[in-house]
């Protein structure tokens, strides 16, 4: 019983560190203040689209899709309260409705999502939906929000979170993208509010007030932090270093900004060189409807639904670039699939520069024009490019892209469909063509060449690592087969269970690791090859410092804790470093699978769990060699740290 104490004063531990970092958590954390419900007076007060991005600069944020109209709708969450909305079907390519939280987070209540896309969208009876069978827009359909969804209910949306008190607001938001004849068009669904029994069909808000974001929307707290409209401060862009990139990445997507489940996006940073240079953007185009009219989805021969890519104004509140041209047009800084020209390949070109290099761009065939913005255009920006309801065969999407903010392992999932990124004089570029300017930034740009190179170095990669694996096991089934049948002159056992343990904590932590690699993809450690270098080394140094260990103890090494009369004090080899230089090795191994596997918690977790068991049975070994060895254990313990040198 004596002996099994570290273990039980390591689990008290434990759970006294656990009840810490909770109570912290909760007694750190600021709670909210009681939040006021919005209330409107009619439906759909917030309309943002063109129109309103061109009136009113101060709604500009998030970096909208300018193809795409949004109508929002605040509701008070309140007991027994539900919503219908009854409408047709626009002529659009694409539409759907989605519930937001008070953080502008979409959500998930009784296995029911808060977001509704347009081909799931059952239709009343005697209509038929167009993204569901061939049919012409304008049949009717019924949504209802409630407290109580279900699963088995068709057209049913949680009207807010599970245990959301009442008092607060959520948002529904009504998304069309690529309507035809713009906004106006748009026929918007009718809003009846049901409250105990009482059901009230708000009127429609006029276009007019639209634009005019009203006062009470502010109080919704994501909109009050981040919307100028509301007396939000945003600061300028940050200057940048001339002739700067950032390729284009992943970035995981924290709480807020009211993200489309449908869609993904990749984005990279440019700061524009001073010397009148370009940008080039080149890949291959996913193909995508003909059109914008409304067809049945899946629809076969396409990869997406709909793609886009926009240029950002790099600051805080992220808007697009919008420009007043001479002859009373706006160019707002986006296109998208069926306005971009694709060449023989199937690649398309985007070519970014100022307004004064407009006329000489638009000469060059095949390339697509987005232009920096008129007022400061050497400022610093953010390409967005957006994946929409990518088709199931489809591999490269970027909703198949690890959301880590790294380049390499878009290129990677991506392939030639990675959007690659070139400065270009104008010069070069409308003599030689945009092939000339990808060439000039180097082999890098190709990206046959990128994808296959990339292949190889992550074979290569997964054929050490399974070596170093393979070696591990044969030196450990080795040294279980060289000791089986030999035993010492009366030898003692003194495991006490100590082998299980530590094969316990070992296989828990491995696994524990390799799913949080899988499911935290935000803490993954930057690097690539260099990390995957750096953690194969700390491994193999592991496994090497293991082998001489078992080599220095000769017939002396046990498998079980086993001591006998005749043992010898080895203070050879590793062991004139620490007395249990077997168990660093072993520790070192598991740390270096954790530094492969690229992600912050796996190294932890390899690092630090296996060490209950070891520690338990350093102390079992601790306890047991004394007795054998005498005084001279005694005097070498004094002089040589336990696990890490001049440490522990």
């Amino acid at each position: 019983m004596r002996i099994r104490k570290p273990l039980v004063y390591l689990s008290a531990l434990a759970v006294v560190i656990a009840t810490g970092i909770s109570l912290a958590v909760v007694l750190i954390i600021p709670r909210p203040s009681q939040p006021q419900p919005v209330t409107s007076g009619c439906a759909w007060p917030v309309a943002l689209n063109q129109a309103t991005l061109a009136e009113n600069s101060q709604v500009n944020v998030s970096n909208p899709d300018t193809a795409s109209d949004y109508w929002i709708m605040p509701v008070p969450v309140e007991q027994g309260l539900s919503v219908t909305l009854a409408g047709r079907y626009p002529n659009s390519r694409y539409m759907s409705i989605a519930v937001y939280n008070a953080q502008g987070t979409p959500f998930t209540t009784n296995g029911v999502s808060s977001t509704l896309p347009d081909y799931r969208i059952a239709p009343d009876p005697g209509s038929v939906n167009p993204w569901q069978h061939q049919a012409p827009p304008g049949g009717r359909f019924t949504v209802t929000l409630r407290s109580n969804a279900a699963p088995a209910q068709v057209n049913t949306l949680p009207v807010a979170p599970a245990r959301t008190p009442s008092g607060n607001t959520d948002v529904i938001f009504y998304r069309v993208y690529a309507a035809r004849g713009g906004p106006e068009q748009v026929p918007l669904p009718s809003i009846t509010i049901t409250h105990n029994g009482k059901s009230t069909q708000l009127p429609q808000c006029p276009a007019s007030s639209q634009q005019r974001i009203p006062k009470s929307y502010c109080s919704i707290p994501w909109v009050g932090e981040e919307s100028p409209v509301c007396g939000a401060a945003h600061g300028a862009a940050a200057p940048g270093e001339d002739g700067t990139i950032i390729p284009f990445a992943r970035n995981s997507v924290g709480e807020g900004g009211t993200p489309d489940n449908d869609i993904a996006y990749l984005s990279a940073s440019i700061v524009p060189r001073r010397n009148a240079g370009v940008v080039v953007v080149r890949a291959k185009a996913p193909t995508t409807p003909s059109g914008n009219a409304p067809t049945p989805w899946p629809q076969r021969g396409t990869e997406l639904r709909y793609w886009s890519l926009c240029i950002d104004l790099a600051q805080p509140s992220v808007p697009v670039v919008v420009n007043r041209l001479s002859n009373g047009t706006v160019d707002y800084g986006c296109r998208h699939d069926n306005q971009v020209p694709i060449d023989s390949k199937g690649y398309y070109t985007f070519v970014i520069g100022t307004e004064s290099q407009r006329a000489t761009i638009e000469r060059i065939p095949g390339t697509t024009f987005l232009p920096f913005s008129a007022i400061s255009p050497t400022q610093p920006y953010e390409l967005n490019l957006r994946n929409m309801l990518p088709e199931g065969h489809f591999r490269q999407a970027i909703q198949n892209v690890p959301a880590n903010g790294r380049s390499a392992s878009a290129a990677a999932a991506m392939g030639p469909y990675y959007p690659r990124i070139s400065f270009c004089p104008l010069a070069t570029l409308a003599a030689d063509g945009p092939s000339a300017c990808m060439l000039a930034e180097g082999p890098s740009n190709n990206a046959s060449e990128t994808t296959t190179s990339t292949k190889s170095t992550r074979l290569i990669a997964k054929l050490l690592f399974v070596c170093a694996l393979v070696g591990w096991a044969i030196l450990e089934t080795w040294q279980g087969l060289k000791r089986r049948g030999k035993s010492r002159p009366a030898a003692q056992p003194g495991d006490r269970g100590s082998r299980l343990i530590m094969f316990f904590y070992g296989v828990v932590a491995v696994a524990i690791a390799i799913w949080v690699a899988a499911k935290v993809p935000e803490a993954s450690t930057p690097g690539g090859v260099i990390t995957f270098g750096i953690g194969l080394c700390v491994m193999c140094g592991g496994l090497v410092l293991r082998w001489r260990s078992f080599k220095a103890l000769g017939r002396y090494v046990t498998v079980p804790v086993v001591t006998s009369p005749d043992q010898l004090l080895i203070t050879t080899g590793p062991y004139r470093f620490v007395r249990h230089p077997s168990y660093l090795g072993l520790v070192l191994v598991l740390a270096g699978i954790g530094v492969i596997l690229a992600n912050w918690f796996s190294i932890a977790v390899l690092a630090l769990v296996p060490l209950i068991g070891v520690m338990y049975r350093t102390h079992i070994e601790e306890d047991a060699l004394p007795g054998i060895l005498g005084d001279a254990y005694t005097r070498y313990a004094s002089t040589r740290k336990r696990l890490v040198p001049f440490v522990w």
